[in-house]
């Protein structure tokens, strides 16, 4: 599939998964990698990167597909993993009926967010452990880090983006997070060039709300008055000065040019 692509487009994002992998030690010889597929264009270029890279390096890693249905009874990324199937990859999925048990165990009026997110984690951590998969890879990507960035400062008070690698809560299994450098604009020219279609799981209502969404706006906003407004903020993440922050736990000494 990414050979598919233009040679330059193929080049940069290659080079960003290198650089992000290389970077943190995403891949590594022995891995054993399983992509937790949501069905969407982000997950899919993100296994075939992995397997071009994986056809180049000089070590060896495996790849498995992992797909949570959480949209029972109806499954839009069923004739994705049919095709990376036939493509010969390792592919199951586990259906679990989210919208019935959010509407059982959240309170009307509650955010479902949290109790959903936590489902998802446990079952893909669960699938890691059970089948020997020592890494899991998510495709989140630039504009998800940069948008989760906001999203703590301004709702949470919180400095906290989502980390390129970070050990899971069951403190086995490592998620990463190879595409983190990609700007969500190369992987949509990449999914209109390959004609990928849009999957999403159908029980979320919350697509277009919340504070996701504004976040989405915020920094349309910003990029309009600053073309280089996203690319900032990712640098900002590289680029931290605990003694000009406010955290008392960093226990930092000012000198005199800290002050007036």
């Amino acid at each position: 599939m990414i050979a598919d692509l233009p040679i330059p487009l193929q080049k940069k994002l290659t080079r960003l998964v290198s650089q992000c992998s290389i970077a943190w030690h995403l891949i590594e010889p022995d891995d054993r990698i399983m992509v937790a597929f949501s069905g969407g264009k982000d997950s899919l270029i993100l296994v075939h990167l992995l397997e071009s890279i994986r056809r180049i390096v000089p070590f060896k890693f495996e790849i498995g597909i992992f797909h949570l249905n959480q949209s029972a009874p109806d499954f839009p990324a069923q004739p994705a993993l049919e095709a990376l199937k036939n493509e010969g990859f390792t592919v199951w999925h586990e259906d679990l009926d989210t919208a019935k048990i959010l509407s059982e165990k959240v309170a009307p009026g509650d955010s479902p967010c949290g109790l959903c997110s936590r489902l998802r984690r446990g079952i893909i951590y669960t699938q890691a452990t059970k089948n020997k998969y020592n890494k899991i890879a998510l495709g989140h990507h630039r504009d998800d880090t940069i948008e989760t960035f906001l999203m703590n400062a301004l709702f949470n008070g919180q400095l906290k983006a989502m980390p390129a690698k970070l050990l899971a809560d069951n403190a086995v299994n490592t998620v990463i997070r190879p595409m983190l450098y990609i700007p969500e604009s190369l992987l949509i020219q990449a999914s209109e060039y390959l004609q990928i279609p849009v999957t999403e799981q159908t029980f979320c209502t919350r697509g277009h709300s919340g504070e996701r969404f504004e976040t989405k706006q915020l920094l349309a906003e910003l990029e309009r008055r600053n073309p280089n407004a996203k690319g900032s903020l990712l640098r900002a993440l590289h680029n931290v000065q605990p003694s000009h922050l406010l955290d008392p736990s960093l226990n930092h000494n000012m000198t005199d040019a800290d002050g007036f």
